[in-house]
Order: structure tokens, then C-alpha cells, then sequence
């Protein structure tokens, strides 16, 4: 449960200037906690509270927490600040992001950049004419009428700079600058202060705060909450990047964060006030104690599961369960896996008995502390009758378990570099190029089946793969190896090598079909028995060999 402690006395209750504030931060006496989260907002955020601020509209009030603090280099956005050690600084339960915001734009130089940067949401610029702020534009310098946010913070250099401004005789404008800089400096931003030496209390302050108004991602939460443990990998970031030192590619924060919660054998599908609520420590060194777990995951789709490569994962939610099973159970024995594997495909293919939702719960209810007892039970969340034959999808999306299907009995054929003639390195393409490793075959988008899958090679991007089909077809023949391992039939070979674009589509589109389902059949093996080891049944028998 989360903890009961009080505040030893009522928070304080005060107001701040923007000007004093950005004050405070400049002198190093608003720090940001470990629990707080990364910087989230978009410019257009930005714009808006500086828009806000300038109409006179709320902004919503602050919140810090007092608490010593040791000398130390704070980012503030683009800013670093020296700040120096403190008996009494102000730590930011809420308002991280309103209070970066304004010192980021008021505090840094005003020699601000003259286009659209998308990493810098902090430059910002007022619109005299128009009494507007602006970021950079995309294109084209910035106007001569826009004035760099940094020169209001001062009255006394805003009164030095406007004078050698182009515009600064147009009286108009020139009052329009100095009543946005009075509005912005003297805006009175309402805020808490609330004493406290238990961590527990202001992390529990946070999380109300921030549950109550936009709720946190889960990866935000976990790292804002446990980031800052000190064994590395402390961060989804961290085991992510981990995890993609093995050649796979990288899983995503929240698919991880659900992998952790599996991990300790709770739903992934409740939301994180539920989980907290229970138990606020459940993922406490869980990132730590996820790395091995995963890499025997990672292994098992591989080596198992016949998985090149994450980016080719039909069904990434069935993580879960495997992480629980390899947590359980760190080395299965063979008919384990043979028989997860089968399990694992057969869901993929559609024999699962129920709903996303409960199969990941009844996923990781199935498992436990008998290795092929909770095979065998995840085998009975399975339909008995086999599930229609897959088809080649209408349209290719690199997404989509249907097209990533397709994709891995291409990989199954060992598919060769379309140059070289080579064993293209399945794996290494994808971790290299990503998306596009899947090249077009035709570059003509109103071809009939130019969307689907079969106009796709697995191939390292270079010259068009059309050119290089048709001059290995010329040059070695229709009975060429290479067009043969990418399902290319020596037919669909004549085709393309005659023009006749439609009717290779046609034809490369069967293959693949009959390729698809080959896999599939193989991978599934419906027909196999799915009986456990004899040691299994010896043992429920209560007999040993």
C-alpha cells in the first residue's frame, strides 16, 4: 500500500514573478528530483504558456518540496546552471515542465537560432505587430518584427536593446514590446511550499499529482520512480539498449515495462494506479533482474522460434508469458521448448482460444513452478481445431502480423543478396537499415499487387531491385539460385525478364502463399503429438528412471 505518512505542517502558500523565479533557478535554488520525469512538452506547448501568461490566463500553480542539496551542474533545457551547495533548496514536485519552459526561453542568450530546430522546442519569439509568439520559422529568416523572448526578462536592457532596434521608432510597436515584457516579468505564478525529509511523502505527492491530470506512460513512471537505482541497467532506456547489444534490435520502453510486470507474475493489462496501489515497490531491481531473463527470451525466439530479428515479431505481446516461463524457468528442458514454440506459433496463427487481453493474463497464470506442467497448460489455451491457412495480405505493412509472417518465411528461405549472390545476413540488414531491408521489387504503385508482399525482398538497400532481377535472369539464366530464394519462381523470372510486370506479381504472389504456408505448417507442426517428456509423466506418477 501506499505510505500514510502526514506533512509535519500545512504547506506555504505564496507567489513568485516569473522574473523572480527564473531568478531562482539561475541561482541554483529550484533543483529537479530524481523521481521527476524528462522533458515532454512541444513548442507548441511552449507558445501557449508564454500565450497564456500574456493574456493574463491561468497557468496553475507550483509545487516544491524544501530539502538540502550539493553542488552540482543542473540542466535547465539548453542552460547549464553552476548551482552551489544548499541547507534549504526547492525541489519541484509539480511544475517541471511549466518552470524549464520559461527560464529555458527567458534565460538563455537572445542570440537565438533563425530556423526551426526540433530538438530546441525553447526558442520563441514575440510578434509586436500582431501580439503573437512565435517559434522559427521552417523557412526563410525570422522577421524584422519579432522579438527574441530573452530581451523581456530585463526592463532595464529591453530599454537598451529596443532603442537600436529597426523597429524601435514606430511607437506602437515599441510599446507592444515593453507591455509583453512587463506582462511576462511581473506575471504572479501561484506555488507551494511543503517540508519534508521523507522522500516517500513527496514521491507519493508526485504521483497524485500527476495521476490526477495526464497520466504518466508506465516507462515514465518506472524510470521516474526506480531510475535511479544504482546497478546498472537501472532504466527501461538502459536494458533496452542492453538487450540490442545481441543483434536483434531494440524492444520499446512500455513493451519492456509490461515484460517487467509479467516478471514478477502480475497482469500487464491492469493500468499502473492499480499496480501502484497494491504494491508501490513491484518493480523495485526488476530491471536488473530482467536482463538475463530477456536475453533468454531473445534466444529462445531465435534459436526456437525462428525469429531473425525483432523487427519481424508477429505478436510481441506473447513477451510476457515467455518472460514469465524463462524467469521460472531458466533452462527448459529440449521438449520445452519445442513444445513452447509450437504454442508460441499456433497463437500467432490464430489458434488462441481467447481475447489479447486474457490470453496475456491466462498466459502468465499458465505458468508456474512445473516447467512442462505450464507448457502443457499453455498448450490447452489453444483452440483444438486448426485455424485457417494464412494468406498473403492484400496490402504490405511493416506492422502488421500478417505481412510479418510473410517476412520470416522469406528469412526461412535464406534469401541471397541480389549482387553478390551471397546468404544475405537477415539480421544484420534489418539492425542496419531497418524498414528499409524490406525493398520494392516494382517502383509502379498502380500495378495490380504492387501493395502486397509480393512486390518485397528482404535486401540491403542499393540499385533498384528490378534492375538487378532482371540482369541476373539475363546474365545466369532462370534457374539462377538467387531469385529462387527470395520466392521467385523460374516462370515469374521469365515474366519479369519479358515485361510482363502483372503476371510476375501474380506469379511471385503464389509462391509466396505456398512459402507462407509451408513455414507455418512447419513452425505450428499441428500434427505433431504435443506430449510431455516420460520423466514428466514418471514424475506425476511419482516414479524416477
Amino acid at each position: 500500500m501506499p505510505t500514510t505518512s502526514r506533512l509535519p505542517s500545512k504547506p506555504e502558500a505564496r507567489t513568485e514573478k516569473v522574473e523572480d523565479l527564473v531568478g531562482l533557478v539561475l541561482k541554483g535554488t529550484i533543483r529537479v528530483p530524481t523521481f521527476q520525469r524528462g522533458l515532454k512538452w512541444t513548442r507548441e506547448n511552449v507558445v501557449d504558456l508564454f500565450d497564456s501568461i500574456y493574456r493574463g490566463y491561468p497557468i496553475g500553480s507550483l509545487l516544491f518540496y524544501k530539502k538540502s542539496a550539493e553542488a552540482d551542474r543542473v540542466r535547465v533545457g539548453p542552460l547549464v546552471v553552476d548551482a552551489p551547495e544548499l541547507s534549504e533548496a526547492w525541489w519541484v514536485v509539480d511544475g517541471q515542465q511549466r518552470i524549464t519552459s520559461l527560464t529555458a526561453c527567458l534565460a538563455r542568450p537572445a542570440d537565438l537560432p533563425t530556423k526551426r530546430s526540433t530538438d530546441d522546442p525553447f526558442v520563441v519569439f514575440f510578434d509586436a505587430a500582431n501580439g503573437k509568439f512565435e517559434p522559427a520559422p521552417t523557412h526563410g529568416p525570422v522577421p524584422s518584427g519579432w522579438v527574441p523572448l530573452p530581451h523581456l526578462l530585463d526592463a532595464s536592457r529591453l530599454s537598451e536593446w529596443i532603442f537600436g532596434w529597426e523597429h524601435g521608432n514606430d511607437r506602437e510597436l515599441r510599446q507592444a514590446v515593453f507591455e509583453a515584457g512587463a506582462r511576462i516579468r511581473e506575471y504572479p505564478i501561484p506555488l507551494y511550499l511543503i517540508e519534508s525529509d521523507d522522500l516517500k511523502v513527496t514521491t507519493e505527492i508526485f504521483y497524485r499529482i500527476n495521476q490526477a491530470g495526464r497520466p504518466l506512460k508506465w516507462s515514465e513512471v518506472h524510470k521516474a520512480l526506480f531510475g535511479g537505482e544504482p546497478t546498472s541497467p537501472s532504466t527501461l532506456a538502459e536494458l533496452s539498449d542492453e538487450l540490442g547489444d545481441i543483434g536483434m534490435g531494440r524492444l520499446d520502453e512500455d513493451r519492456l515495462l509490461t515484460c517487467l510486470f509479467a516478471l514478477r507474475g502480475k497482469d500487464p493489462t491492469l493500468t499502473l494506479d492499480e499496480h501502484y496501489r497494491r504494491n508501490p515497490e513491484i518493480l523495485r531491481a526488476a530491471v536488473q533482474e530482467a536482463l538475463p531473463v530477456l536475453r533468454r527470451v531473445l534466444s529462445f525466439l531465435r534459436e526456437d522460434a525462428g525469429i531473425r530479428h525483432l523487427r519481424l515479431l508477429p505478436k510481441s505481446i506473447l513477451l510476457d508469458t515467455l518472460t514469465r516461463f524463462f524467469h521460472l524457468h531458466p533452462s527448459p528442458h529440449a521438449r520445452s521448448r519445442i513444445l513452447l514454440a509450437r504454442w508460441f506459433w499456433r497463437t500467432v496463427l490464430g489458434a488462441g482460444a481467447f481475447d489479447d487481453r486474457t490470453l496475456r493474463r491466462r498466459g502468465i497464470q499458465a505458468v508456474g513452478e512445473d516447467e512442462e506442467g505450464s507448457v502443457q497448460t499453455l498448450l490447452r489455451l489453444l483452440h483444438k481445431e486448426r485455424p485457417r491457412s494464412p494468406e498473403l495480405p492484400a496490402a504490405f505493412d511493416a506492422r502488421a502480423d500478417a505481412s510479418r509472417i510473410g517476412l520470416l518465411a522469406l528469412a526461412h528461405l535464406g534469401p541471397r543478396n541480389l549482387q553478390t549472390g551471397e546468404r544475405l545476413d537477415v539480421a544484420g540488414a534489418l539492425e542496419e537499415h531497418d524498414r528499409a531491408a524490406f525493398a520494392k521489387i516494382l517502383k509502379d504503385s498502380a500495378l495490380e499487387g504492387s501493395r502486397s508482399l509480393a512486390n518485397r525482398v528482404l535486401q540491403a538497400p542499393g540499385p533498384k531491385v528490378q534492375d538487378l532481377l532482371i540482369e541476373r535472369i539475363s546474365t545466369r539464366g532462370e534457374e539462377d539460385p538467387t531469385p529462387a530464394s527470395h520466392a521467385i519462381t523460374p516462370e515469374a523470372a521469365r515474366r519479369l525478364a519479358a515485361g510482363d510486370l502483372e503476371g510476375f506479381l501474380t506469379l511471385r504472389g503464389e509462391a509466396l502463399t505456398r512459402e507462407i504456408r509451408r513455414f507455418a505448417e512447419g513452425r505450428a507442426a499441428w500434427d505433431h503429438t504435443d506430449r510431455p517428456s516420460v520423466d514428466h509423466f514418471l514424475a506425476e506418477a511419482g516414479m524416477e528412471l
